[in-house]
């Protein structure tokens, strides 16, 4: 981790919203980079956010404002929350297995689906982790900011260039 990132607040912007049950779901950029980073798969996340969302009396738990850490007990990968209204939650990070979240918690065996990554997947996320260790979290959020936000011509243009590239 970089000096700069201890000091700065860490940068978070919307890369995705979902409704999931009840809730409507954000996932933050910083979420995403963090997950590759700490080598957790994209599954593993979206496991732990659809049980989650779906399980009774955890989410609904947390005061509007506040956040709390969802960790599988079984991975003990731990997912961040943060309550942003009466059935708006935003995913603000991830935690490895080998990282201890702070209170308050939940802890519960989440199901495993069978999904496995496809190879392009798994190629980005290499790719994010490598960038990350290069340029750090907030530089590789921003980024993924601004292609998150891009326009349908933008991403075209974005995705013949990357494709000349190799």
């Amino acid at each position: 981790m970089r000096a700069n990132e201890f000091i700065a607040e860490a940068h978070h912007s919307i890369y995705k919203t979902v409704n999931i049950g009840p809730w409507r779901v954000q996932i933050d950029t910083h979420a995403i980079t963090s997950m590759a980073a700490r080598n957790v798969s994209a599954s593993d996340l979206s496991d732990i956010v659809t049980y989650a969302c779906g399980f009774p009396n955890i989410l609904d738990t947390i005061p509007i404002g506040k956040g709390a850490y969802f960790q599988d007990v079984s991975s003990m990968i731990s997912v961040y929350f943060h309550r942003l209204s009466e059935n708006e939650i935003r995913v603000e990070t991830v935690l490895s297995p080998d990282m201890k979240p702070k209170p308050p918690m939940f802890r519960r065996p989440v199901p495993k689906t069978n999904r496995k990554p496809t190879p392009a997947m798994q190629q980005r996320t290499e790719y994010m982790a490598q960038q990350t260790r290069e340029l750090g979290r907030d530089a590789v959020s921003q980024k993924l900011a601004t292609i998150a936000n891009m326009n349908r011509a933008d991403r075209r243009a974005l995705k013949r260039s990357s494709k000349r590239k190799k």
